[in-house]
């Protein structure tokens, strides 16, 4: 089946129905799926080369998160062990730097820069010795294979 649907911006590719078998085997999926950010991140002290580098070594780091407070009123309170498989920054100036992280899904990559009071745990405040804030977040990807691809 060709693309429905196709521009510069936007393509839509393997729309099919699916069954809710297929979508059980989604939903058994979701703890394997990873997704992929990008944050720019505020820093009360200036940053050095140190901490680029330091944030740059980091891999699988396994994190402790409570329900975050902004999420709380429609979710269970709870502890989810989440992993942040890589992570790379890119200096802006002495305060700012750009934050790529890829992620267990069902990561609070918000709560993990600013520590969310501590329900985070570690988090990039502690990490780096500093408060630390997020002031922008995209979702790069989204990584699961899913749907399965229609043969063309």
């Amino acid at each position: 089946m060709k693309p429905l649907l196709s521009s510069d911006k936007i393509r839509v590719r393997d729309l099919q129905i699916v069954t809710r078998e297929a979508m059980g085997r989604m939903k058994e999926g979701e703890e394997e799926k990873t997704k992929s950010y990008t944050a720019l991140v505020w820093t009360q002290r200036p940053i050095q080369k140190e901490d680029i580098g330091f944030i740059d070594e980091i891999k699988d780091l396994t994190l402790g998160q409570k329900t975050p407070l902004r999420v709380l009123h429609r979710r269970a309170l709870a502890v989810r062990q989440r992993v942040i498989h890589s992570m790379n920054a890119r200096y802006v100036d002495d305060h700012h730097f750009y934050l790529r992280l890829k992620t267990q899904a069902g990561t609070y990559i918000k709560e993990f820069v600013h520590g969310d009071f501590g329900r985070t745990k570690p988090n990039l405040c502690e990490l780096l010795k500093t408060d630390t804030d997020i002031l922008e977040l995209d979702v790069e990807s989204v990584d699961v294979d899913w749907p399965p691809a229609i043969p063309e």
